[in-house]
């Protein structure tokens, strides 16, 4: 897959199938659209192209506070989900005033043509320019509107989806993600008492603007050196030891390495059970034992 910037000298030559929408997640509704052309594009003989956006377009409209810049997937994962559903060029345009500005019509006469599209692919909810209003087919290109995507709780989105993972239902963000959901860190020292409960943690620092599982303990697999190993996971606060920053710490079975400045990619597969303040020590091993069990038995 190619990734590109959006620019003036940008114009493809060969005809494509292309691809609108900014995809946060990249999930099963999502998925559909990319499904939709596979197919049309193995007929054709075509290639794929996405044109996306590398933030959320509500930066430009709405009044900025922190959590605006948090995504489902960091930039890396969301390239590598584009190329495993079969898009060939990637190529991104930063969602500014200017652009927000352009009616539908400049819309599809200053990005749409310049893509040279034989098809162009968008979900049923996606407008285009400032009158907000649905892409329509023309003498040069089609216009395939792919429809809701549901289950039984409503419209597979983006939305449910962060919710789920902020509520800490991982096993319902994964079935609406159609994957599971990771966060990627840094290993670096924490103050090592895993190590003196006989379980010793790999401490995250979390450097990719991503959504965070709510505060809990969680069943995970561990991606490194291109491996991947069982373990668990808290998110919290270190309450039995009166911690106040927030803290991402994994336990890997059955690994002894040093680790530090390694790069983890940490699968979330289920919620075990909430952060509990224990008493003493005992307690919280004893817990952390019938922890260990629950995840070394879970079932991906």
């Amino acid at each position: 897959m190619e990734i590109l910037e959006f620019n003036d000298e940008l114009k493809f030559d060969e005809e494509l199938i292309l691809v609108l929408g900014y995809f946060d997640g990249l999930h099963r509704g999502h998925q559909s659209l990319f499904t939709e052309a596979k197919k049309i594009a193995a007929v054709l003989n075509l290639k794929i192209a996405v044109f996306t956006f590398p933030e959320k377009p509500t930066l430009t409209f709405n009044k900025f506070e922190p959590e605006m810049l948090l995504k489902l997937t960091s930039d890396e994962k969301r390239a590598e989900l584009f190329a495993e559903n079969g898009v060939d060029y990637l190529v991104f345009k930063d969602f500014t005033s200017n652009f927000a500005h352009q009616t539908s019509t400049e819309f599809a006469e200053s990005v749409v043509k310049r893509f040279n599209p034989k098809v162009v692919i968008t979900g049923f909810d996606y407008t285009t320019g400032s009158d907000m209003k649905n892409l329509k087919s023309t003498e040069d290109y089609r216009v395939v509107i792919m429809p809701e995507k549901a289950d039984e709780h409503g419209k597979i989105s983006s939305t449910r989806i962060r919710k789920a993972v902020e509520e800490g239902d991982i096993a319902q963000a994964n079935e609406l993600l159609g994957y599971s959901y990771e966060t990627r860190g840094l290993v670096v020292h924490g103050f090592a008492r895993g190590r003196q409960l006989g379980y010793p943690t790999a401490n995250l620092v979390i450097k990719d603007y991503v959504h965070l599982p709510a505060v809990g303990v969680y069943t995970c697999d561990v991606i490194f050196a291109g491996e991947r190993h069982r373990g668990f996971a808290s998110i919290g606060y270190n309450d039995t030891f009166n911690g106040t920053e927030k803290t991402v710490e994994v336990h890997i079975f059955d690994f002894n390495g040093e680790i530090y400045g390694e790069k983890l990619t940490v699968l979330w597969l289920d919620k075990i059970r909430d952060m509990i303040k224990f008493d003493g020590i005992d307690q919280l091993i004893k817990q952390m034992k019938e922890d260990e069990q629950i995840a070394r038995d879970f079932k991906a």
